[in-house]
């Protein structure tokens, strides 16, 4: 006797003297690619007695928000290049270690560690840290800068800008080979800003973004220890 689950996927025979209905394998419009084709089936083998839908008359759209986006492709290139250029890439190991720690919080509910970037942020941490320019990292730069200005760091670094692109603008008003120079320099300085405006706004933002971002809160702490160590130990 055989067993039940041998009789479902067993085929059905058609009776000589039955009409054929609509789902049988003769009318069928994918017959031609279907594995499970027979005309002697008088059900469809893989949607039973409803017959299979007709074939598209076009070629299929990809969904909206499906389409390859290259930049985001770029993006995890730059990323995969910078960590090997710099050996950092016991980042992506830091990162999996993190996001295998704790599946849940304290609520019960699934951690989305994808939403922080782990990777991404380590990355530009690490080079914030340990990439020197000019002698020192980004953050010892911008610890010094808080230690001789403070808080009015980045307004002195922005009234610097001001004041040059301001001289700048005064000149290209001039009628004076000076003034030339200044008109052009002020339009490169314009392509110039808005390439890197764009360049902020995309995908690939984060290259800028995120390590003077990492710079700046590593310089805080910094200053913060080096505050925390002359108090302690009266350095």
């Amino acid at each position: 006797m055989p067993s039940a689950s041998h009789s479902n996927f067993s085929k059905k025979q058609a009776d000589p003297g039955a009409a054929t209905p609509a789902a049988s394998c003769t009318d069928c419009p994918i017959r031609d690619t279907c594995v499970r084709a027979d005309p002697t089936l008088t059900e469809c083998a893989v949607t039973g007695s409803a017959p299979p839908p007709a074939l598209p008359s076009h070629a299929p759209f990809p969904a909206p928000g499906s389409e390859l986006d290259i930049t985001e492709v770029v993006s995890r290139g730059v990323e995969k290049a910078v960590g090997a250029a710099f050996g950092f890439g016991w980042t992506d190991l830091l990162a999996a270690v993190i996001e295998r720690t704790n599946a849940t919080d304290s609520s019960g509910n699934e951690v989305d560690w994808s939403r922080l970037q782990l990777g991404r942020n380590l990355l530009c941490l690490a080079v914030a840290n340990l990439v020197p320019l000019h002698g020192a990292p980004a953050s010892r730069w911008a610890a010094d800068a808080f230690t001789a200005h403070g808080l009015e760091a980045p307004l002195v670094s922005a009234g610097a800008v001001l004041g040059v692109a301001g001289a700048v603008v005064i000149g290209a008003g001039i009628n004076h080979p000076l003034g030339l120079l200044c008109r052009a320099a002020l339009s490169v300085a314009t392509t110039t800003g808005r390439l890197t405006w764009r360049l902020v706004r995309s995908r690939l933002g984060w290259i800028i973004t995120r390590p003077v971002i990492w710079a700046g809160v590593s310089g805080l702490v910094i200053v913060t220890w080096r505050a925390v160590v002359h108090l302690l130990a009266g350095a």
